[in-house]
């Protein structure tokens, strides 16, 4: 055993940050500034006040250009979509936060610990890729905060009737009017673009800690019977004498992984339980979205800045719906293999009792932990690819429509 250097909730502390700096969640410890905490308190809800107003000027302005400017509608669609996905998930964090709490408490108890050299490296691959996941939303939203206004500028440059998808309460057809416009419309990216893609990072960094968990148990599970050279001139002597019978702390290493593998599947449900209907509103809406977005770009300049945009906006979310599929597939995986990895020991030099216990627990580990949405949608990467071929499907329907 070695000393402990990195705690499975770092990977979690770059998320947390900006969930924390949106106002989407609250402190996680609180601070001892007391005028900070009240502060944050009242912040909180105006923050979700915010994604509501955001929500309604749209809705307006889809109800009222239903009949008239049905390309504009499109447009404003494909921005109101989102939103409503980031109202389920804010509406979810609000109401499951002690459930969160609880979450986070079992991935700080001594069962998810490193305590090996390799479980040390293994959780710090996944804390620096899934840092690495929150550069990459900030540096997409920074992206989006450049080419979304410039794209509307453009637009209005192009054609002096053009308009902001969003209902005002004010005349636009003045070049100031119109700016006050692009404000409303793109200033709350921090808490439209970045605050809901660090939620997807959250719950996507919650299946990864389950992922590298099955890792560690796979790779200790495979060299549960591995001996120093002492241990192997011993059992040459004494051929007659099984690897857990000299080393009592064998039986131990093996009841802890089974008790850390079922620790897992506990936490893999209830992070599935939280998070069920934000994922589900997720993936039932991410076809329809996708092909917005498409259909769009279909008849937008390939030169031009608004191309530029929805290409950013199309890649980022297809990276949304990748990510939850990805995990979700890999916990599957590396949960299918488990007891794989107990075959790949050196178990002949198991003695009897112990061998049955190890056939009772690859019978227990032949069960994978995928994650299932509504108990009938599976996260994995073949969900994904069916997803791309429905929003073809409705890309084509409405392309075909258009002509």
């Amino acid at each position: 055993m070695s000393e402990q250097k990195i705690t499975p909730f770092e990977s979690f502390s770059e998320v947390y940050k900006v969930l924390i700096w949106v106002g989407y969640f609250k402190f996680l410890k609180k601070p001892r500034n007391r005028c900070l905490w009240i502060c944050h308190q009242i912040y909180r809800p105006l923050a979700f006040i915010l994604v509501l107003w955001y929500n309604a000027v749209h809705l307006i302005f889809i109800v009222q250009g239903f009949h008239d400017h049905l390309d504009d509608v499109f447009e404003s669609a494909r921005i109101e979509i989102i939103q409503v996905n980031l109202v389920v998930k804010l509406i979810t964090l609000y109401v499951y936060t002690s459930r969160i709490e609880k979450i986070n408490k079992l991935i700080d108890e001594p069962i998810f610990a490193a305590y090996t050299k390799k479980d040390e490296e293994m959780l710090l691959q996944t804390t620096r890729n899934m840092h690495r996941l929150v550069r990459y939303i900030k540096i997409s939203v920074s992206l989006a905060g450049v080419f979304w206004p410039g794209s509307l500028f453009a637009k209005r440059y192009q054609d002096p009737k053009a308009v902001v998808y969003i209902y005002t309460p004010f005349d636009t057809e003045s070049w100031t009017g119109y700016s006050l416009s692009v404000l409303m419309e793109v200033a709350p990216i921090i808490w439209i673009g970045l605050g809901h893609l660090a939620i997807d990072c959250l719950v996507a960094t919650y299946y990864a800690q389950a992922e590298v968990q099955l890792k560690i148990i796979k790779y200790n599970l495979e060299h549960l019977f591995d001996t120093d050279a002492a241990t192997e001139r011993a059992q040459d002597e004494r051929f007659t004498v099984y690897r857990d019978e000299m080393d009592r702390n064998v039986r131990r290493r093996f009841v802890h992984y089974i008790q850390r593998y079922e620790t897992v599947a506990r936490y893999t449900k209830e992070v599935t339980d939280v998070f069920n209907y934000a994922m589900a509103f997720e993936l039932f809406t991410s076809s329809a979205l996708l092909c917005l977005v498409a259909f769009v770009m279909s008849f937008t300049p390939v030169v031009s800045i608004a191309f530029v945009f929805s290409m950013v906006m199309l890649v980022v979310l297809l990276m949304r719906v990748f990510v939850y599929c990805y995990v979700g597939n890999m916990v599957q995986h590396q949960s299918e293999t488990v007891a794989t990895s107990v075959y790949l020991s050196s178990w002949m030099s198991a003695s009897p009792p112990l061998r049955r216990d190890l056939l009772v627990g690859m019978l227990r580990w032949s069960k994978d932990l995928t994650p299932i949405v509504f108990g009938i949608v599976p996260l994995s990467l073949t969900t994904y690819v069916s997803l791309l071929r429905s929003a073809y499907s409705l890309f084509a329907v409405l392309s075909t429509m258009n002509n």
